[in-house]
């Protein structure tokens, strides 16, 4: 690019004020969830935990029992 081609630089005040004005533009475009929607994101997400929360316990009780068990038989 030449000279001729670049667009002029801003100073930081100016940049600063485009950079929120985009932002602002920007979110008005989002399209925000209903309480519905993010109620059952949310139940999701909670019931998904449980189910995690559940499956790491047993596997963790089971492994720790293993390991009980095979020190009981060595010692």
């Amino acid at each position: 690019m030449t000279k001729a081609h670049r667009a002029p630089k801003l100073n930081p005040l100016a940049r600063m004020m485009r950079y929120f004005s985009d932002v602002r533009a920007e979110m008005r475009r989002v399209v925000w969830p209903t309480r519905t929607e993010v109620i059952n994101s949310s139940l999701v997400v909670i019931v998904t935990l449980i189910v995690f929360i559940t499956f790491i316990f047993a596997v963790d009780s089971a492994s720790l029992g293993i390991v009980t068990w095979i020190s009981t038989i060595g010692g």
